[in-house]
């Protein structure tokens, strides 16, 4: 009996224990549970402690999708996101690789169908990429035929509208959306965060320029063609063209020509444009005048140096008659009764000794002389000697015109500016003297071509010969014309550059396609186009009267 008792005791005992260790782990269960649950609730309550890792993703999957648009200065589209696709394949579904290529072949083109077909057939390979780069319409029509083991896989690609003649100006992203070249590289942060923004140019300038600059860089046989129209006042790029040039749609190689913006990134003796600057110091700083006489009757020999006119008028000439026939000795003259310091000093205030101050990453420092002695000074005042590109030309021009020291060209629309509050340094004498010497020079002067009855504009013509192994190369030339206008009110200015232009009528020889014969009529041609886009309307009060033609002499307007 006491045994017995002592054995149903013994049972008891163990099966509360059991009974016990089951509590016990359901209880741990239950406890887990409840902490997860716990858990959860406070990731959901509290988003911001995602960890620094999850958000840097997230953060980069939303500005890799939404990267901002870039517009023209009137909303049209210059640079948009679309949507692309990589056609995929996974071996292991597929039954029949040669008809599958077959089919395919016949919406896209393959690289190699038999090396696609092997890869097909290979059972061990989860998936195969068949083609990048697919647009909608022909994924649509492929998906339509219902062909098994395929998938698309949906890539956000930048798109460029309007392809090659935007490229340098806008530029261009790489296969991680980030930008390269031009605005995409200039604005890469802004756009990476989903902002539209809005560039100066005018889109149908920008085809205007480039169509004429084409058929003038084909004509002339150049080897590059630069063109650059903008807002003198506030420095708004209204339209850069860079020929050759790329489309941006498509691969890009870097090494090529075509990638390089001769606007920004080419230096060139420029050339006689530099006699505006040299006239513009003399008659600002010393005693000089437009009648100021200088004897050009004969070449400038400074120690072995010799300075010659390329049509020379062997006599002596005034300020203004320098200026109209573009004479390296009457320039030189000139710049040596101003002094050196004063010439380097008015170089150095219009920023041609620096670095344009362009916003586009793509630009260089110009090349200075080592030294600047009395050779420098007489052959720096025609553009001899100092290197720059030709974006600077127009910062520096824009800033004599507008007496405004501290222009600065941008590529993006601005809403604002206040040419008042602008450091001035020039008097409004000088400027009007140079504006009328600009706009004679179109009618009697080196500028000719460039001239279109009934619309004032002022302009000054350039030829630099190309420098070689130390010496100057004449059949080697950078022909250009710089353009301001209207010109009673300056609000826009251009240049047109070729580099090394060729005439048909020279046979084997460049010389003669100087900036009055290249550049000139072309920038006239591009303004017929672009006046009635501009506002810029004929002004019928013009007397031409004024203006006399008199065979074999110079003819002067006087004012």
């Amino acid at each position: 009996m006491n045994n017995l008792f002592f054995l149903g005791l013994l049972g008891s005992n163990k099966n509360e224990k059991n009974h016990s260790k089951v509590l016990l782990i359901i209880s741990f269960v239950i406890g887990i549970l409840g902490l997860v649950i716990i858990m959860r609730l406070i990731e959901i309550s509290f988003p911001k402690e995602i960890s620094n890792k999850s958000k840097v993703v997230l953060k980069q999957t939303i500005k890799e999708k939404n990267r901002g648009f870039l517009l023209d200065r009137n909303n049209r589209i210059l640079a948009s996101n679309i949507y692309i696709y990589n056609l995929k394949a996974y071996p292991k579904k597929i039954k029949d690789p040669d008809n599958i290529i077959n089919l395919l072949s016949n919406e896209i083109d393959l690289q190699n169908n038999t090396t696609l077909i092997k890869k097909l057939s290979n059972k061990n390979k989860y998936e195969v990429l068949i083609k990048k780069n697919i647009t909608a319409p022909q994924a649509k029509k492929i998906n339509n035929k219902g062909i098994p083991g395929i998938e698309f896989v949906p890539v956000i690609k930048r798109f460029y509208p309007h392809k090659e003649i935007t490229s340098h100006y806008v530029g261009h992203v790489n296969g991680k959306m980030i930008g390269q070249l031009g605005a995409e590289r200039t604005f890469n942060n802004r756009l990476k965060l989903g902002e539209n923004i809005n560039l100066g140019i005018d889109i149908r300038l920008q085809y205007i320029v480039r169509d004429e600059l084409e058929k003038a860089r084909v004509k002339y046989n150049a080897k590059s063609a630069t063109a650059i129209i903008a807002n003198l006042n506030n420095g708004e790029i209204l339209s850069l063209v860079s020929l050759p040039d790329f489309n941006p749609n498509q691969s890009i190689n870097p090494m090529k020509n075509s990638y390089t913006n001769t606007a920004t990134l080419n230096l060139y003796e420029m050339g006689s444009t530099f006699k505006m600057f040299t006239i513009a110091a003399a008659i600002e700083f010393s005693k000089i005048n437009i009648e100021t006489k200088f004897d050009a009757s004969k070449p400038i020999k400074i120690a072995n140096y010799k300075i010659k006119d390329y049509k020379p008028k062997n006599k002596i000439l005034s300020t203004k008659e320098i200026f109209l026939n573009s004479s390296n000795i009457g320039s030189s003259l000139i710049a040596l009764e101003l002094g050196k310091d004063k010439l380097k000093n008015f170089y150095q205030q219009l920023g041609l000794l620096n670095k344009s101050n362009i916003n586009l990453n793509e630009k260089t420092k110009p090349i200075i002389p080592f030294k600047w002695g009395k050779i420098e000074t007489a052959t720096l005042s025609y553009g001899h000697g100092l290197s720059i590109s030709p974006i600077q030309m127009v910062e520096a021009a824009s800033k004599l015109f507008n007496n405004n020291q501290t222009y600065t060209p941008q590529i993006h629309k601005k809403e604002k500016y206040n040419l008042k509050e602008s450091k001035k340094f020039l008097s409004e004498k000088t400027i009007n003297t140079m504006k009328k010497l600009m706009y004679e020079n179109t009618i009697v002067g080196t500028a000719k071509k460039a001239r279109l009855d009934g619309f004032n504009i002022g302009g000054k013509t350039a030829t630099g010969e190309k420098a070689v192994n130390g010496k100057y190369d004449k059949t080697k030339l950078v022909s250009s014309f710089l353009a301001i206008f209207p010109i009673e009110k300056p609000k826009y200015i251009s240049l047109v550059l070729f580099d090394e232009p060729f005439i048909d009528n020279i046979k084997n020889f460049r010389q003669g396609a100087t900036g009055g014969i290249t550049a000139a009529p072309v920038t006239a041609d591009i303004f017929k186009r672009v006046f009635p886009i501009l506002g810029i309307t004929k002004n019928f009060n013009l007397d031409p009267g004024l203006f006399v033609n008199n065979k074999g002499e110079l003819n002067l307007v006087s004012y």
